[in-house]
């Protein structure tokens, strides 16, 4: 995608209509606007209540307009393409998940 490589991001990636982008809070601000006002371009718009910012130090974005409607994760919860970034509350919930698909299959095979 032509637009991921005019960000500034340190980390950028992209699938189909999803982007994940990480780096000290100025930059991805920066690289969010920069996407909002390439929308008559690439034809993607933000659906801001469907963004999730994830840090540490919430109370600095509260004030901050780009971020307003973003879905706020905490840390322990953070998934990257429905995957567990780290150790805690997203990986449990994911292998929970696992387990449970597990047990329907199980229980439609008769054993």
């Amino acid at each position: 995608m032509e637009l991921l490589i005019r960000l500034y991001s340190t980390v950028k990636t992209g699938f189909m209509d999803d982007v994940t982008l990480s780096g000290d809070q100025p930059t991805v601000e920066k690289d969010i606007v920069t996407i909002t006002e390439s929308t008559s371009e690439t034809g993607l718009r933000l659906n801001t209540h469907k963004c999730e910012i994830m840090m540490e130090d919430f109370p600095r974005v509260e004030v901050l307009p780009t971020f307003k409607d973003f879905v706020r994760v905490d840390k322990d919860e953070m998934t990257l393409f429905g995957a567990p970034v780290l150790q805690g509350k997203a990986q449990d919930m994911a292998i929970e998940r696992k387990m449970d698909g597990l047990s329907t299959a199980i229980e439609c095979l008769g054993m």
